[in-house]
């Protein structure tokens, strides 16, 4: 399940944004931290170091995928297996 940004990913992306690791806005930051917090013990389980967590959850966010909790999991999960095979 591969998820493409959402349409208003070029929108919220800051033009100074490392293309990587994208930022979210500012009033994006507070639901990017929620869904940290919310899978950050599931997260831990699978091997991601808490400053991974809350990068990828900012990436997720910023990249308007969604704001659900077990999609962002699965996301975070074969985000990190992609860039570990890299």
């Amino acid at each position: 399940m591969d998820q493409e940004p959402g349409p208003l990913a070029d929108e919220k992306l800051d033009p100074s944004s490392e293309p990587s690791r994208p930022e979210p806005q500012p009033a994006e930051v507070e639901s990017a931290r929620l869904l940290a917090n919310q899978s950050r013990d599931l997260l831990r389980s699978r091997g991601l170091e808490d400053e991974e967590i809350r990068t990828l959850a900012n990436e997720y966010v910023a990249l308007d995928i969604g704001e659900d909790r077990d999609a962002f999991i699965e996301w975070a999960t074969k985000r990190r297996s992609s860039e570990a095979s890299s």
